[in-house]
């Protein structure tokens, strides 16, 4: 039986040893690999064996084999070999490729390295949280075979012909039709690859398919430019069993990473545990050949066929409008060709991925004419890699507003799975044109309350740790439950879903104060997307409710609807490094300080400390304020949230025995707080 990562060399040993072979050059996008000699190798390492079963015990089986045979020792970054017999090379790598682990995803610092040669090649750039292009082929591979278990569809006897791959150039002037693909009935296991527009993006996408490729019976499509949302609707439409995005959302520009899909949504932090694992095994028999995968330079992605699924996807938001804007009957769809004819919007997609937005707008009848930073680019030459909560962001898009009178600004993050809003307020009297205010985090989970309080009663809003009291209030009075459970969209989307089956609460919305937002009705997908099309199409409802009712009367804004949300003056975001950059300090500091702010709460009258909050600590300071200190998500940082009254009082009753707390404690001299001093 051919099993596991090694089954196929054809793009191995090939290419370096036969100067007349090899895959063919991205400038030749439809080139084909029919005459390329192949070599095979039967493998001997017993591992590469774990994971070519089908069923849910050899599965189970196989975790627990390789639970029980780390290679990674407790320093990783070692001159001899290890109590494992790991060399230090080996043990490098596999670190690395453990570094770059984020809860549901990968993440981390894009470094290259040679492309063919010496698998030292790998080891000598392999750091903490560097994301390579061999990190990538190992976690390709790992995904494949993940997929091809949890897809049923085991392994086949022969593996894919070569002559089906090619070489994609990003340069192509053509796609293959979506529709070819279909229904399609195949023993294969079908794995699709899309990407943001970083410049990083095309090299790790062919690494990632090349590790794909490499498991016997899966395939890799392309489809090139993409966002992270429609990865999760090609595998639940049945164009392909599993789905990665190659992204680092709103990161800086030098970050890249992969976000995973199956028809059941996206992958669980338990479930990039098994991934890493699964990926040093791959790392491990690639150093025991000590040759680097070979991968297709900087502008090609070596895969069996590149595709343009977008276009499913944006049929799918078009009808998603269309029934939006007819509601309450959406049996009416047709009688509007164009529904949001009349609506003058400015899409600001931050040179990312979520521009296809615009011509959906547009062919639905809006001026668009307006829109901001439409063309994808790598370099976010603008303002800066895209982030709907940025300043920079919301401040272009209320100029941009204000300049064509528009009636929304709509933000898209890098991959598009994030969004906020911008909304004019309403016309002041003698006024010739509106101003513009931002419409995110709490605003934005209350304008989404109002639209869910008409079609779902009752229901229940799951939110990350730090909404605000005043928005807990506002959700109550309209009848809606409010779970406030952590920070991290997977977090709050997992415990919906966990609400919801378990009949325990109807949780229609998941949704982080970042823009993260996850629906029931749209299958928890968190995406930025669809939640642009709730608001659009409530702005269209309004708008045209108002034009019949009072024609000669000034449009509603939709921060009308909301005009209850109580909202504290100031609200800030403190962020403070730990000066070590270590998880083990970050830990420690975090954990005293925690004690030592419950413990003062039992001696200020005006601290409440709020036992029902589930991370970090939260301590209520009266008047609908409070802050709350928890650690960061994905690096060694502390972060304080607070809201009150004014800055003074905020200091008074924050800032001030907070730095008291460090100071005493010693923890200054690991912990940078010029943020609390400067405030």
């Amino acid at each position: 039986m051919k099993v596991g990562y090694l089954s196929f060399l054809s793009g191995v040993f090939a290419p370096l040893l036969l100067p007349c072979s090899g895959f063919v050059p991205s400038s030749t996008p439809h080139g084909s690999l029919s005459n390329t000699r192949t070599l095979r190798l039967r493998s001997t390492i017993s591992t590469t064996k774990l994971f070519v079963g089908s069923t849910a015990d050899e599965e189970q089986k196989a975790n627990q084999k390789i639970k029980g045979a780390s290679f990674i020792s407790n320093n990783p970054f070692i001159s001899d070999c290890d109590n494992t017999n790991t060399p230090p090379s080996l043990a490098k790598i596999v670190s690395s490729i453990h570094s770059i682990k984020s809860g549901s995803d990968i993440r981390g610092i894009f470094t290259d390295h040679k492309s063919i040669g010496s698998i030292l090649n790998v080891s000598n750039v392999s750091k903490e949280r560097c994301l390579t292009p061999f990190a990538a082929y190992c976690y390709g591979a790992a995904f494949g075979q993940m997929v091809q278990i949890r897809s049923g569809k085991g392994v086949v006897t022969s593996s894919p012909s070569t002559s089906s791959r090619s070489v994609v150039s990003t340069n192509f002037d053509h796609w293959v039709d979506e529709t070819s693909f279909l229904n399609e009935k195949s023993s294969q296991t079908i794995i699709c690859v899309g990407r943001d527009p970083r410049h990083s993006g095309t090299r790790l996408s062919d690494s990632f398919c090349r590790g794909v490729e490499s498991v016997q019976g899966v395939v890799a499509r392309y489809t090139g430019l993409a966002s992270t949302p429609a990865m999760f609707e090609f595998c639940r439409s049945n164009m392909c069993d599993g789905a990665v995005m190659v992204t680092a959302s709103h990161l800086p520009e030098d970050r890249n990473g992969f976000k995973f899909f199956t028809k059941n949504g996206g992958l669980t932090k338990k479930d990039i545990e098994i991934l890493a694992e699964r990926a040093s095994i791959c790392a491990r028999q690639w150093h025991d050949i000590g040759v680097v995968p070979p991968t297709s330079g900087k502008d090609g992605v070596y895969c069996s066929s590149w595709v343009d699924y977008m276009p499913h996807y944006q049929k799918c938001l078009e009808n998603a409008i269309r029934c939006e804007v007819q509601q309450p009957s959406p049996s009416q769809i047709s009688d509007s060709h164009l529904p949001l004819a009349g609506l003058r919007v400015v899409l600001n997609a931050g040179n990312g991925s979520g521009y296809f937005f615009n011509q959906i707008l547009h062919d639905l009848g809006a001026d668009v004419s307006n829109s901001i930073h439409l063309n994808p680019s790598g370099s976010f030459p603008k303002s800066g890699v895209p982030n709907p909560e940025y300043i920079a962001m919301i401040d272009e898009t209320m100029r941009a507003c204000e300049e064509c009178d528009a009636d929304i600004g709509i933000m898209l993050d890098t991959d598009a799975d994030r969004c906020g809003f911008v909304v004019p307020t309403t016309i002041d009297e003698g006024s010739s044109c509106r101003k513009f205010e931002a419409l995110n985090r709490n605003r934005l989970i209350a304008l989404l309350a109002v639209i869910f309080q008409s079609s779902c009663p009752g229901c229940t809003f799951v939110t990350d740790s730090v909404t605000s009291e005043g928005l807990t209030k506002f959700l109550q009075g309209l009848g809606i439950q409010h779970v406030r459970y952590l920070k991290g969209y997977a977090n709050v989307i997992g415990k919906a879903r966990e609400l919801t089956e378990s009949g325990k609460a109807s949780a229609e919305v998941a949704i982080e104060t970042s823009g993260h937002c996850a629906m029931r009705e749209n299958g928890y997908l968190d995406d930025g997307t669809y939640t642009a099309v709730k608001v659009i199409g409530l702005l269209a409802r309004v708008t045209r409710s108002t034009r019949i009712s009072a024609p000669t009367s000034p449009p509603l804004s939709l921060l009308d609807l909301i005009a209850d949300l109580e909202e504290m003056p100031q609200v800030s975001e403190l962020r403070m490094d730990i000066k070590d950059g270590s998880t083990v300090t970050t830990n420690n500091i975090f954990s005293k300080l925690v004690d030592s702010i419950q413990d003062e709460c039992d001696k200020r009258i005006e601290w409440e400390l709020d036992a029902d909050n589930l991370e970090g600590v939260r301590v209520r300071i009266g008047n609908g304020g409070f802050f709350m200190l928890r650690k960061s998500l994905h690096d060694p940082i502390l972060s304080l949230q607070v809201e009150g009254s004014s800055v003074d009082s905020i200091r008074e009753q924050v800032i001030q025995p907070i730095l008291t707390m460090m100071e005493k404690g010693g923890y200054v001299a690991s912990l940078d707080v010029d943020c609390l001093r400067d405030y």
